[in-house]
């Protein structure tokens, strides 16, 4: 009971702050401009607003270097004779009315960010200073190589609203009640309903509750307020906050019953843009539940309206209060967060580390809901300004411990820029060994070393240094297939293809060259890969392949790195019965060489090759011309073959006198027992032709 007792008290010394900022638009009467002082001082000019009453108001940037105020349900003079006024930070003051509000419109002379407006709890007035003096430094005191992280990081910190838990409990509606108005199965459809809401199921609910608000049904009022809910939870504020407009003039006295839904009704007011009206409703829920353990939750969700509003001294004073005197609630770890958070943005290098040790230790005592965020802010803080390792090992620890987190995107950018100067320095060191396992352990976050072409040279000097051509073969392969690393891919498969070739793994060689071609067809690179898989095809017998592989060398646009596969596209298209390209291979090869200036073992096959495609479509003078030519090239013991078919060729056209000598040299000087066997038989049959000839000029 005491401490119950205690948690009222303090929620009741915290009341008193909360009326003391109270909406003077709840008096029947309206505020009043009475006064406006212009003060130049050194740097800025001040203007003193004075009015009856603690000013409602919003501090506005507009076009044009300038700033307006607009004070809420406030009326006043028009002091015209302010508005040719000037100095060196001041360009004028024009004061207007519009629908019940006064517009107080500054022009700014300078930089129109050296504006700050001050207003103290119960004070009747405002001050607004305006100089260049006041302007935040556009020199980042980041630490230098950190653009990456720093981007958005204003904007992620103080603008990044996640949804807020109350803790209030869920209380779902009595089964007894529903049973008076709802028949069985309907009562089981709005109970499950109810069930998703508590589990935290908000697609769930709203698919059980949607329908329901579009018939005519006892619990149509209940629906809405549950589905409003539900919006809520899937951060849908404009249709919540519809929902709720609707449960609430069906049966307003549903709000006092269920503080959850009020607050959730309260939340979606503010999301949605209207501070004022959500800090009213906020107010009177949390004045209804000073005695509850949640009530400190509450108040810190209505400092963080305050500070929306422009309010920041009564939204730091909560936030103060609640962190002192509520040493046993959660909402001391929020408020505290809240006010780590305001010191953020303004940081000094000299003097992060006591801030990172502040997260730190929310981050060791809240729950499950700071736990993540301050555990990433630390880790923002340290990568932004702290030694790059300690930043690293700090984000590494955030990414294991919330692999989904809700800064788990703004983690991985943060360990992509980090570990570029880590590398630097390890490469500059030359240890190796560490430059290898740092790569290994975060392939994943290579983005940016990637897109240095030195980070690729220096890890192949270090995996060549260690002798590790396996590993790194296997390290750039994994690179290679990243999107993130196409500007450095080609330079990769290079690399992982040199590296397969020393340690004779001819499967990655062939999968990282067909990879390559996929990629990059047109690359210079890709004609030499493509002549070395298929020179392995060509190993393997795979000929189809060999031929689909070197096909586009027939079109004549380039010429190959390796003149013998012309020779090996020429030998693929003869065993297809393709003897046209065939042939037209060879004389590639042929032409080629002789261009090259080179010789080949191969030179005395593609004649015949190409030979016997042309006698095959009868053109046998151009074969003879390639029999002869390949005679002369081919070595003493491969003359058989070329020897015999210039004889079968004279024979054909009845040149038998030289059909005989080129079959008799086979026959008699041949190394080849096959071709002499041959040759002898031609021989016989051309004697024997010749002995019947004479034989029937005889009997005539």
């Amino acid at each position: 009971m005491n401490r119950l007792l205690k948690t009222a008290l303090g929620c009741a010394l915290l009341l008193l702050t909360i009326l003391a900022t109270a909406d003077p638009g709840r008096a029947d009467d309206r505020n009043r401009l009475r006064r406006i002082d212009v003060r130049p001082r050194s740097g800025f000019t001040r203007l003193m607003l004075k009015l009856d009453r603690e000013p409602a108001y919003t501090l506005t940037p507009l076009a044009g270097n300038r700033v307006r105020v607009t004070l809420r349900d406030t009326d006043g003079a028009r002091w015209k004779r302010l508005r040719s006024y000037s100095d060196p930070n001041i360009a004028g003051c024009a004061v207007a009315r519009r629908r019940g509000d006064l517009l107080v419109t500054v022009g700014v002379k300078g930089d129109p960010r050296g504006v700050r407006a001050i207003a103290m709890p119960g004070v009747a007035a405002l001050t607004l200073d305006v100089g260049s003096r006041l302007a935040p430094s556009r020199t980042s005191p980041f630490a230098q190589g950190r653009d990456g992280i720093k981007v958005g990081v204003e904007q992620l910190v103080s603008r990044f609203d996640p949804p807020v838990k109350s803790d209030i409990p869920f209380v779902p509606t009595d089964r007894r009640v529903l049973q008076k108005v709802l028949t069985p199965e309907e009562v089981d459809i709005v109970l499950a309903g109810e069930a998703a809401l508590y589990r935290g199921q908000g697609s769930e609910a709203e698919r059980i509750f949607a329908p329901i608000v579009t018939v005519q049904s006892p619990v149509k009022a209940l629906a809405y307020y549950r589905l409003g809910e539900a919006r809520t939870m899937l951060q849908k504020y404009g249709e919540a906050l519809r929902d709720f407009r609707e449960g609430e003039k069906l049966l307003p006295e549903f709000l006092a019953q269920s503080p959850g839904t009020a607050f959730a009704y309260a939340d979606a007011v503010v999301r949605s843009g209207d501070l004022e009206g959500g800090r009213r409703m906020l107010g009177r829920l949390i004045a209804s539940l000073a005695d509850k353990k949640f009530a400190p939750v509450l108040l810190v969700r209505l400092a963080d309206i305050l500070s929306r509003q422009g309010k920041e001294m009564a939204a730091e004073a909560i936030y103060r209060t609640v962190a002192e005197n509520f040493p046993d609630n959660k909402a001391k770890w929020q408020a505290r967060m809240k006010l780590a958070d305001r010191k953020f943005m303004t940081i000094e290098p000299a003097t992060f580390r006591g801030l990172v040790d502040e997260y730190l230790e929310i981050n060791r005592n809240s729950d499950f809901s700071l736990r993540e965020e301050s555990l990433f802010k630390a880790a923002l803080l340290t990568a932004l300004f702290g030694e790059a390792p300690d930043g690293f090992a700090l984000v590494s620890e955030y990414e294991k411990k919330f692999s989904r987190g809700t800064y788990i995107s703004v983690a991985r950018g943060m360990r992509e820029e980090l570990i570029v100067p880590m590398v630097r320095v390890l490469i500059q060191a030359k240890d190796f060994p560490a430059l290898i396992t740092l790569a290994q352990e975060n392939r994943d976050y290579l983005g940016r070393c990637i897109a240095d072409p030195d980070f690729v040279r220096s890890l192949v000097i270090a995996f060549a240094d260690q002798g590790r051509f396996s590993e790194e073969a296997e390290l750039f392969s994994y690179l290679a297939g990243k999107d993130w690393s196409a500007p450095q891919a080609p330079e990769l498969y290079r690399r992982i293809i040199e590296a397969a070739e020393r340690t004779g793994d001819i499967p990655l060689l062939e999968n990282s060259a067909d990879n390559f071609l996929r990629r990059f067809p047109d690359h210079p690179l890709a004609q030499g890969y493509r002549e070395r898989v298929a020179a392995l095809d060509y190993s393997r017998g795979n000929l189809p392949k060999v031929a689909a592989r070197l096909a586009p060398l027939l079109t004549g646009k380039g010429r190959p790195d390796d003149v013998e596969s012309y020779y090996i596209l020429g030998k693929s298209l003869e065993s297809a019965g393709n003897k046209k390209d065939a042939e037209r291979a060879m004389i590639l090869f042929l032409s080629e060489l002789r261009q090259r200036g080179g010789t080949s073992e191969l030179a005395p096959d593609a004649h015949y090759v190409a030979a016997s495609a042309r006698l095959a479509r009868g053109d046998r003078k151009g074969a003879m011309e390639l029999l002869r030519a390949g005679s002369t090239a081919a070595p003493e013991a491969q003359r058989d073959p070329f020897l015999y078919k210039m004889g079968e060729i004279a024979r054909l056209e009845g040149r038998n006198d030289e059909a005989a000598g080129h079959f008799k040299a086979v026959a008699d000087k041949g190394k080849d027992p096959v071709w002499q066997q041959m040759a002898a038989q031609a021989l016989a049959d051309m004697e024997l032709k010749k002995k019947l000839a004479t034989q029937v000029k005889l009997s005539k």
